[in-house]
């Protein structure tokens, strides 16, 4: 079962998603934890949660390149889908595809737009899209990768993405860490629940 957790930078996806690790392995789940970026493309990249200094800063690839690692993308999220995708383990997500077509310059994509949201409706879903959100103003005090206005546009974009979505919960990230991890965790239980009943 897929578990996914977006927000903009410095809205505390790492932090929740280790405290989701956390609470739901004590409560018997098996639980992996997937980075963002396809592995074979990526197979000699860093510490998958290695912080992104200027995410912006760096030139976008070439086309080929760029469309040559969605295609990639797409066939290792249907491999994920087939091989390791179940209602008993509990893969959680940080980040997922999607988050390129909100933010290409993060991952320099150098390929026409229509492509890869093409190859975004081809990806498997995951059973739940969970939205950690806050104020522009509250995210730039914690981090400041991108301009205040960049900040608020993507907070805006993950906002409309996740409400055209099937399954999703939007959690204020303004709260207390344990507030944040708390409503998380109620909001994939209860999926679970669901999953199991049916």
């Amino acid at each position: 079962m897929k578990i996914v957790i977006l927000g903009p930078d410095g809205v505390g996806k790492s932090s929740v998603i280790r405290g989701l690790f956390g609470k739901l392995t004590k409560e018997g789940y098996a639980v992996k934890i997937r980075h963002l970026k396809p592995f074979i493309v990526f197979f000699h990249r860093s510490e998958p949660g290695a912080i992104v200094i200027d995410p912006h800063g760096r030139p976008s690839r070439s086309t080929m390149f760029s469309l040559a690692k969605i295609i990639i993308w797409l066939l290792e999220e249907w491999y994920v889908t087939f091989f390791h995708d179940s209602n008993e383990a509990l893969l959680i997500y940080d980040r997922y595809y999607h988050d390129l077509l909100i933010d290409s310059k993060r991952y320099r994509f150098g390929g026409p737009l229509w492509a890869a949201r093409i190859v975004g409706k081809l990806i498997p879903r995951p059973r739940l899209w969970v939205l950690l959100d806050a104020p522009a103003q509250v995210i730039q005090t914690r981090k400041q990768e991108v301009l205040l206005e960049e900040t608020a546009r993507q907070r805006q974009a993950y906002m409309t993405f996740v409400q055209d979505q099937r399954s999703y919960a939007i959690i204020d990230a303004s709260q207390a860490l344990d507030r944040v991890i708390a409503d998380a965790e109620q909001a994939v239980t209860a999926v679970i629940r669901k999953a199991v009943k049916i």
